[in-house]
């Protein structure tokens, strides 16, 4: 009988981590250019739910940013607290060089602001950490924003 409370813990723990699931990807909004100190700034909201009872952590490493199909940046490592059984959201801010179109294409830049958008890709892993187990959670979304409000 001494025993049985010895491994009822290690059991209970056990069958929590089998059912710990990613949080759930529901998109990205409010994607849109903004002037912080006169240097542009690309913000956007990851939205996601997690179904868990218990929190962890987003770690962000490798995600890229690509504008018009170029690549842009990485956006800075970071680390967000994830809350248990809620809807969140994470900000993604990439600093924009104010050469950037000047650097990749002049045509390219007045093609944008011409037709008034830009093709702005987030691509790669954000890691979800809770107790220990680190699963990495794929990204790869496309929008079209507006460069001028």
């Amino acid at each position: 009988m001494k025993h049985f409370y010895l491994i009822l813990p290690v059991f209970l723990l056990l069958n929590a981590c089998n059912t710990l699931k990613s949080p759930e990807f529901q998109g990205i909004e409010s994607v849109k250019l903004k002037n912080d100190n006169e240097q542009p700034v690309l913000v956007a909201n990851a939205r996601y739910h997690n179904p868990n009872l218990v929190g962890g952590q987003f770690k962000i490493s490798e995600v890229k940013v690509f504008v018009n199909d170029k690549f842009l940046a990485n956006l800075n490592s970071a680390t967000y607290q994830v809350p248990s059984k809620k809807d969140f959201i994470i900000p993604l801010e990439v600093d924009l060089d104010q050469n950037y179109f000047k650097k990749n294409n002049i045509l390219e830049a007045l093609n944008s602001a011409i037709n008034n958008k830009l093709k702005v890709r987030y691509q790669g892993k954000i890691y979800y950490v809770s107790y220990g187990l680190k699963v990495p959670y794929k990204i790869d979304y496309t929008q079209n924003i507006k460069v001028f409000n």
